[in-house]
């Protein structure tokens, strides 16, 4: 499990979630032209001219089986996601050498700065940083700071950076295993707003 497979399962949650919102107003604007029918329909039948009738009842079926469905796919993506996130088997493909700042080191009144772990690769993960962020109502966990293109220690120095890099993932992934049926409840009512 890695931040790759979870920025992809990010990406097709964004995707599909964009997809119910899109759906959910082609139903409102069905029902809302249904209404404009109706009035037509009543003053037709009046007058005694004949309307053809759609099948609004079949289009309005077909919707909501296709927001049932994607939604049961983010549910899924999103279980899938947080189960990835508290993994054991998490690997976050960080540069194992920093780069440290020396500037806020040194001129910090706590002692601490900034220690920044550039991806592997130059990759970027923005979706996760957006699921992240969602999940946890910002992109920090203690003592780090997820952004697409590093993670950001706050720390004195290298090795108090390792320490806290490690005891935040630690944290985090014991936070997720205790409450991961809450998360992916409380995320799933946000995707259906």
């Amino acid at each position: 499990m890695d931040l790759y497979y979870l920025d992809e399962l990010a990406a097709r949650i964004k995707v599909n979630r964009d997809k119910i919102a899109r759906l959910r107003q082609e139903l409102a604007d069905l029902n809302a032209r249904m209404r404009d029918k109706a009035i037509d329909q009543e003053f037709a039948r009046l007058i005694g001219y004949q309307q053809e009738d759609e099948d609004v009842e079949s289009i309005r079926a077909r919707i909501n089986s296709e927001i049932d469905a994607l939604e049961e796919t983010v549910k899924n993506d999103m279980e899938a996601f947080i189960n990835g996130l508290a993994s054991s088997e998490l690997i976050i493909p960080i540069d194992p050498h920093p780069i440290i700042d020396e500037h806020s080191t040194t001129n910090s009144s706590i002692g601490r700065g900034k220690i920044i772990y550039k991806y592997r690769d130059g990759a970027i993960f923005t979706n996760f940083v957006g699921m992240f962020s969602l999940i946890f109502n910002n992109c920090s966990v203690k003592d780090i700071i997820f952004t697409p293109e590093y993670v950001l220690v706050n720390a004195k120095d290298e090795r108090e950076a390792r320490y806290r890099f490690v005891n935040s993932i630690r944290e985090m992934q014991r936070m997720l295993v205790k409450k991961a049926n809450a998360i992916a409840l409380s995320v799933e009512q946000h995707v259906k707003r």
